[in-house]
């Protein structure tokens, strides 16, 4: 030996050297992962449950917006319109 240590690497404490690299690279790519979702704008920013409490205003125009995009036709488009009158929501 050359009078460094044991050969361990100056990992004397056990294993808690290697627990706290651990942690340490956990954190970094918490912090690289968080970084990305904001600059991409994909983190959340309301509650699952939060779409089921709309509005009935806001359900119309979700339902405009999914007939614009073409995700529903002219049909489902007027039945599902409908439903809403029928539920005694208020246009507008």
């Amino acid at each position: 030996m050359d009078g460094y240590g044991d050969g361990r690497w100056g990992m004397h404490s056990g294993g808690l050297g290697w627990l706290m690299l651990l942690l340490m690279v956990v954190l970094v790519v918490a912090v690289v992962v968080a970084a990305v979702a904001l600059l991409r704008g994909t983190v959340p920013t309301a509650a699952p449950h939060a779409v089921a409490t709309r509005p009935a205003t806001d359900a119309r125009s979700i339902l405009q917006d999914r007939f614009a995009r073409g995700d529903i036709d002219e049909s489902d488009y007027r039945a599902r319109m409908r439903a809403l009158d029928e539920t005694g929501a208020s246009p507008g």
